[in-house]
C-alpha cells in the first residue's frame, strides 16, 4: 500500500484505525461534562451560563455511531443478530451498573438526590431502553439522565440491523428513506387520536429530526468506504473544517435557535467529525495517549460524570465553602478533574473488562 497522504493510493480500509474520530468522541464527552457543570455551578449561586451549544457533544455522539456503524458493516457479513450482540455488550452492562446506582441510592438515601424520585414503570423503562417521562421533570429521561441518548441509539441499532437484511447496493437508499420518513411518522401521528397520551410522546421521540444525524454518519462512511473525497481534503483542510464545525456547534444553538436541533448541531457536528475523519484519511493524525484515552473513555465519562458533579457539588454546599468567581473556578477544575479520573478508572477497571468477558463468550 502506498504513502496514506498519495491520491493515487487504494480507497482506504473502512476497518482502520481512526485516531482523530476517536480524539472527537472524548471531546464530544468533555463537552457534554461542561454543559451539565452549568446547572451545579448555579446551585453555587452562579447564574451566567454557558449557553446551551456544549451540548452539541451529543450529536456528535450520533454522527460518530451512524459513520461506525456503517463503516465496520458495509463490506463484511453480518447478521442482525451478531451485530446487535456486539452492540448491546458494548452498550448494556456499564449503563445498567450506573442505573443500578441510581436506583440504589433512590432507595437508601433518596434526600441525596437533587433530581430523581423512584417510580417503578420509570425504572423498568430506564432499563430496557425505552423512553419514558421522567417522574421529577416530566421530559423523556431515564434514571440516569443522560441516557436519554442511548434510548436514540438502542433505536437505531434495531432499525439498523433491519437494514443488513438489504442487500449492499440498496442499504443505503433504504436507509434514506427510513430516517427520512421518520419525522414525517411524527408528524401524522401528533395530529391523531393518540395526541397527548404516554405513546404519542414516545412516538413523538422517537421519530425526532434526530435520528437524521444517524444517517449523515452512513452518508459520511459510504464517502469513506467508497470515494477518496475525504483523502483529497487532506490534514490541513480537514482540520480547518472540524475546527469551523466545533465552533458551529458551540454557539449555532443559542445564534440560530429557531432552527430545528439536526439543523443548528446536526451539521456542525458532520463538519466536526468530517474534518477529523479527513485528517485520519490522509494519515494527519498522530497518536497521544492522553486525548486517546478520553476518546477511549468517552462512554464511561458520559455516564459517570453526573454522579461525579452532583457529589461535589453537594459537598461543596455542605461544607460552606466559599462561592466567589475563583472559587468556582476551583470548584470547576476540581469537578472535571475528578471526572477525567473517575471515567478513566471506569473504562479500565470496569468497562472494558466486562467488554472483554461477554465478547469471549457465545451468548
Amino acid at each position: 500500500m502506498g504513502h496514506p497522504g498519495r491520491p493515487s493510493q487504494a480507497k482506504p480500509s473502512p476497518i482502520r484505525e481512526l485516531i482523530g474520530v476517536q480524539y472527537v468522541r472524548g471531546l464530544a464527552a468533555f463537552l457534554v461534562v461542561l454543559y451539565h457543570l452549568q446547572p451545579q455551578l448555579q446551585h453555587l449561586g452562579y447564574t451566567a451560563g454557558f449557553g446551551t451549544g456544549l451540548a452539541g457533544g451529543v450529536d456528535a455522539f450520533f454522527v460518530i455511531s451512524g459513520l461506525i456503524m456503517w463503516i465496520t458493516t458495509c463490506d463484511r457479513p453480518n447478521s442482525p443478530t451478531k451485530f446487535l450482540n456486539h452492540r448491546l455488550v458494548r452498550i448494556v452492562p456499564l449503563y445498567w451498573i450506573a442505573t443500578t446506582i441510581m436506583v440504589a441510592v433512590m432507595a437508601i438515601a433518596p434526600a441525596v438526590l437533587q433530581t430523581g424520585r423512584f417510580d417503578l414503570n420509570h425504572v423498568v423503562a430506564s432499563y430496557a431502553f425505552i423512553a419514558w417521562p421522567h417522574p421529577s421533570t416530566g421530559l423523556m429521561e431515564p434514571v440516569v439522565i443522560p441516557g436519554w441518548t442511548l434510548n436514540y441509539e438502542i433505536f437505531f441499532y434495531l432499525v439498523f440491523s433491519g437494514l443488513l437484511l438489504i442487500g449492499r447496493s440498496y442499504r443505503l437508499v433504504v436507509a434514506a428513506l427510513v430516517f427520512s420518513a421518520l419525522p414525517i411518522i411524527g408528524l401524522i401521528a401528533g395530529v391523531g387520536p393518540l395526541r397527548g397520551t404516554l405513546f404519542d410522546r414516545q412516538i413523538e421521540f422517537y421519530t425526532s429530526s434526530i435520528m437524521l444525524e444517524f444517517f449523515s454518519g452512513m452518508l459520511l462512511g459510504e464517502f469513506y468506504a467508497r470515494t477518496r473525497m475525504l483523502q483529497s481534503i487532506g490534514p490541513r483542510y480537514g482540520l480547518g473544517i472540524a475546527v469551523v464545525g466545533l465552533i458551529l456547534l458551540v454557539v449555532g444553538a443559542d445564534t440560530f435557535p429557531e432552527f430545528p436541533r439536526v439543523v443548528s448541531r446536526g451539521i456542525p457536528a458532520f463538519l466536526l467529525v468530517t474534518g477529523a475523519l479527513a485528517c485520519d484519511t490522509a494519515g494527519g493524525v498522530r497518536r497521544h495517549w492522553l486525548p486517546l484515552l478520553a476518546g477511549n473513555a468517552s462512554y464511561s465519562l458520559y455516564l459517570m460524570h453526573p454522579f461525579v458533579l452532583s457529589a461535589m457539588s453537594q459537598l461543596w454546599r455542605k461544607l460552606e465553602w466559599s462561592t466567589s468567581i475563583p472559587a468556582l473556578w476551583l470548584f470547576s477544575s476540581v469537578s472535571i478533574a475528578l471526572c477525567l479520573v473517575v471515567a478513566a478508572l471506569s473504562f479500565q477497571l470496569v468497562e472494558a473488562p466486562l467488554i472483554a468477558f461477554f465478547r469471549s463468550r457465545r451468548t
